[in-house]
């Protein structure tokens, strides 16, 4: 089951991400992630993804982020950073 972004990925959102996108890691199970509700993001949610991704490779697990686009995939190809999926 993916887990669901909300709209809004702003600084306040960051730490609540982070700690959930920790936990599906150390589930180790493969990451699925659902951005199609997503129509902001800030830098710093796009910092949390960006680590989970890492952390996700780094244990072997897959990590997929499904429908990034609008403001997520541009913000991410602004800041030149691959959000693209991992395994």
């Amino acid at each position: 089951m993916p887990y669901v972004l909300p709209s809004r990925l702003d600084t306040s959102a960051a730490p609540p991400l982070r700690l959930a996108l920790k936990k599906l890691v150390e589930q180790a199970q493969a990451i699925v992630i659902d951005a199609s509700a997503v129509d902001q993001v800030g830098q710093a949610c796009l910092q949390v993804l960006v680590a989970a991704r890492g952390a996700a490779i780094a244990e072997g697990l897959s990590f997929t982020l499904v429908a990034a686009r609008g403001p997520l995939a541009d913000t991410a190809a602004l800041a030149a950073l691959d959000l693209s999926d991992a395994a």
